[in-house]
Protein backbone atom coordinates (compact mmCIF):
# COMPACT_ATOMS: atom_id res chain seq x y z
CA UNK A 1 0.00 0.00 0.00
CA UNK A 2 2.75 2.55 0.69
CA UNK A 3 3.96 2.19 -2.91
CA UNK A 4 0.42 2.55 -4.30
CA UNK A 5 -0.18 5.54 -2.04
CA UNK A 6 2.61 7.47 -3.80
CA UNK A 7 1.38 6.86 -7.37
CA UNK A 8 0.68 9.77 -9.67
CA UNK A 9 -1.36 9.71 -12.87
CA UNK A 10 1.88 9.87 -14.88
CA UNK A 11 2.90 6.49 -13.40
CA UNK A 12 0.06 4.75 -15.26
CA UNK A 13 0.48 4.07 -18.99
CA UNK A 14 -2.69 2.40 -20.28
CA UNK A 15 -2.05 3.32 -23.91
CA UNK A 16 1.33 1.62 -24.28
CA UNK A 17 1.44 -0.31 -27.55
CA UNK A 18 2.76 -3.63 -26.27
CA UNK A 19 1.39 -4.00 -22.74
CA UNK A 20 -0.18 -1.39 -20.43
CA UNK A 21 1.99 -0.83 -17.35
CA UNK A 22 2.11 0.97 -14.04
CA UNK A 23 5.46 2.18 -12.74
CA UNK A 24 5.95 1.44 -9.04
CA UNK A 25 9.31 2.12 -7.36
CA UNK A 26 10.97 2.72 -10.77
CA UNK A 27 9.87 -0.69 -12.09
CA UNK A 28 7.22 -1.27 -14.79
CA UNK A 29 4.53 -3.77 -13.85
CA UNK A 30 2.39 -5.13 -16.73
CA UNK A 31 -1.38 -4.88 -16.27
CA UNK A 32 -4.00 -7.40 -17.31
CA UNK A 33 -7.18 -6.35 -19.13
CA UNK A 34 -9.29 -6.37 -15.95
CA UNK A 35 -6.86 -4.08 -14.15
CA UNK A 36 -6.78 -1.78 -17.18
CA UNK A 37 -10.60 -1.59 -17.12
CA UNK A 38 -10.58 -0.80 -13.40
CA UNK A 39 -7.92 1.88 -13.80
CA UNK A 40 -9.79 3.47 -16.72
CA UNK A 41 -12.91 3.72 -14.52
CA UNK A 42 -10.79 5.11 -11.68
CA UNK A 43 -9.29 7.74 -13.98
CA UNK A 44 -12.79 8.72 -15.16
CA UNK A 45 -13.91 9.18 -11.54
CA UNK A 46 -10.71 11.04 -10.77
CA UNK A 47 -11.34 13.38 -13.72
CA UNK A 48 -14.71 14.27 -12.19
CA UNK A 49 -13.08 14.97 -8.83
CA UNK A 50 -10.33 17.14 -10.27
CA UNK A 51 -12.69 19.22 -12.43
CA UNK A 52 -14.44 20.29 -9.22
CA UNK A 53 -11.18 21.45 -7.61
CA UNK A 54 -10.22 25.07 -7.34
CA UNK A 55 -6.84 25.48 -9.00
CA UNK A 56 -4.77 22.95 -10.88
CA UNK A 57 -4.76 19.17 -10.93
CA UNK A 58 -2.49 17.85 -8.14
CA UNK A 59 -1.58 14.77 -10.21
CA UNK A 60 -2.26 12.19 -7.48
CA UNK A 61 -3.77 8.91 -8.65
CA UNK A 62 -5.54 8.34 -5.33
CA UNK A 63 -7.24 11.31 -3.72
CA UNK A 64 -9.85 11.35 -0.97
CA UNK A 65 -13.45 11.96 -2.00
CA UNK A 66 -14.77 12.89 1.45
CA UNK A 67 -13.51 15.64 3.72
CA UNK A 68 -11.31 14.73 6.65
CA UNK A 69 -11.73 15.95 10.21
CA UNK A 70 -10.50 19.12 11.84
CA UNK A 71 -7.05 18.79 13.41
CA UNK A 72 -6.25 21.17 16.27
CA UNK A 73 -9.02 23.50 15.10
CA UNK A 74 -7.67 23.70 11.54
CA UNK A 75 -10.26 22.69 8.93
CA UNK A 76 -9.16 19.99 6.47
CA UNK A 77 -8.44 20.81 2.82
CA UNK A 78 -11.24 20.19 0.33
CA UNK A 79 -11.56 16.57 -0.87
CA UNK A 80 -9.25 15.80 -3.76
CA UNK A 81 -6.63 18.43 -2.96
CA UNK A 82 -4.51 15.97 -0.98
CA UNK A 83 -3.07 12.54 -1.60
CA UNK A 84 -5.16 9.75 -0.08
CA UNK A 85 -3.68 8.36 3.12
CA UNK A 86 -2.42 4.79 3.23
CA UNK A 87 -5.16 3.98 5.76
CA UNK A 88 -7.73 5.23 3.22
CA UNK A 89 -6.43 2.78 0.62
CA UNK A 90 -6.40 -0.04 3.18
CA UNK A 91 -10.02 0.74 4.06
CA UNK A 92 -11.06 0.84 0.39
CA UNK A 93 -9.38 -2.52 -0.27
CA UNK A 94 -10.94 -4.08 2.83
CA UNK A 95 -14.43 -2.86 1.86
CA UNK A 96 -14.03 -4.10 -1.72
CA UNK A 97 -12.85 -7.56 -0.61
CA UNK A 98 -15.72 -7.83 1.87
CA UNK A 99 -18.23 -6.95 -0.86
CA UNK A 100 -16.79 -9.36 -3.42
CA UNK A 101 -15.57 -12.31 -1.32
CA UNK A 102 -17.79 -11.76 1.74
CA UNK A 103 -14.86 -12.64 3.97
CA UNK A 104 -11.87 -10.63 5.14
CA UNK A 105 -8.61 -11.61 3.45
CA UNK A 106 -5.06 -10.51 4.08
CA UNK A 107 -3.31 -8.44 1.43
CA UNK A 108 -1.71 -10.64 -1.27
CA UNK A 109 -4.03 -13.56 -0.42
CA UNK A 110 -5.61 -13.32 -3.88
CA UNK A 111 -2.31 -13.40 -5.78
CA UNK A 112 -1.58 -16.56 -7.79
CA UNK A 113 1.01 -18.86 -6.28
CA UNK A 114 4.22 -19.42 -8.30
Amino acid sequence: MPQLHKLDVTDVDLDRRSVPVVTVADFDHPLDKHTVDILRRRLDVRAGITTALEGSDPGYLWNPTQPGRDHAGVPPPKPGLTRAAVRTLHSARRNLVLRVVRSPLRPYALLPRP
